[in-house]
């Protein structure tokens, strides 16, 4: 049984492997460099569905249920609130997009996710409404700000997190030091920077940059996130955040008024309400060119291993895969075939 691990990158992965390992009773470090590129500036919404053609997340009856209790008992942990159920109502851009929603609403797979519609054409107060629309249920929302604040927190009155750059050349692959400490194995959940370190590179994650702006408005839904090209979420007191815009391989931090401009036109595309724009967030997702998640151990250096490409779905996906990592790393337990970093070796 190991003891001791390092785990670089204090985002959604790697703090909630940081906790999975507390609870199994491993000695915990973290290093995080201070600055999130991803975790704290995501939408935090968890969204059963993949819209373009109305499918079901990759392994949404394992990985939603599970975030929930994970989230539901860090609020407890924590004493915070930072989960809200949530309506997702999907307006369709064409009429291909409503006749998916149709053939599928009644199917077993579907029905915890899709609310049943007879009536398609009823309209919205205050929306965009050619093709009809439809409603997802089980969907809920981490308040990202809440979330990473309180579990940066709880990790460093626990002792494990430290705010600090990790320093690759301070790494001694022969003994699995850092800093002159032994560990059993050290994890790099690094997110975009995982470019930046020599050990991971051939898993390509790509900087994919999602801007997002905050706005207010006295006349859109307060209890429904609103989908078509892009998402309206609300926040609370006629607030909502508006996204997201997909920049593949920019790396860049600083808002564009090119993002701010495609962003509003979404927005027209759903909604003809008054609005101010109050703020624009900028963020890099980790992304892999097949969608899925990268996780395992090198093919050389055995104690060091990945957890990183959460993309899109990092909410939904951080809370089970974190603990199907922990269990790989302390008792050997397979991953699931699809995530393993060896793909990227055929």
């Amino acid at each position: 049984m190991m003891k001791k691990v390092l785990i670089i990158g204090g985002g959604v992965a790697g703090g909630s492997l940081a906790i999975q390992l507390i609870k199994k009773g491993v000695e915990v470090r973290l290093l995080d460099s201070g600055v999130n590129h991803s975790s704290l500036v995501a939408s935090g919404m968890v969204n059963p569905m993949v819209f373009r053609r109305m499918n079901l997340s990759w392994r949404v009856q394992e990985l939603l249920p599970y975030a929930r209790r994970f989230y539901q008992e860090l609020e407890k942990e924590f004493e915070s609130d930072f989960l809200n159920d949530l309506n997702i109502r999907r307006f369709f851009s064409s009429a291909q997009e409503r006749g998916f929603w149709e053939a599928k609403q009644h199917e077993a797979a579907y029905q915890d996710y899709l609310t049943v519609h007879a009536d398609f054409d009823e309209k919205v107060k205050n929306a965009k409404n050619e093709f009809g629309s439809g409603l997802v249920k089980s969907a809920f929302w981490i308040n990202p700000e809440v979330f990473m604040k309180q579990m940066h927190s709880y990790l460093i009155k626990k002792g494990v997190l430290s705010y600090a750059q990790f320093d690759v050349s301070s790494l001694k692959l022969e003994t699995c030091s850092y800093d002159s400490s032994r560990y059993d194995a050290v994890v790099f959940c690094c997110g975009a920077m995982n470019d930046a370190l020599p050990f991971f590179k051939k898993a390509n994650i790509q900087h994919n940059r999602g801007q997002m702006l905050k706005i207010t408005s006295k006349d859109l839904s307060k209890k429904e996130s609103w989908n078509k090209k892009g998402f309206l979420l609300p926040l609370g007191d006629g607030a909502y955040k508006l996204g997201a815009t997909y920049e593949w391989n920019e790396s860049n931090l600083e808002a564009t008024p090119e993002a701010r401009e495609k962003l509003e036109m979404t927005l027209k595309a759903i909604s003809s309400v008054d609005y101010s724009v109050k703020d624009q967030y900028v963020g890099i997702r980790p992304t892999v060119a097949d969608r899925r998640p990268v996780m395992g151990a090198h093919p050389e250096h055995k104690n060091l291993h990945i957890f990183n490409g959460l993309g899109t779905k990092g909410y939904m996906l951080a809370p089970l895969l974190s603990l199907e990592m922990a269990d790989y790393i302390l008792e050997g337990k397979p991953l699931h075939k699809e995530v393993l970093f060896s793909r990227f070796y055929k």
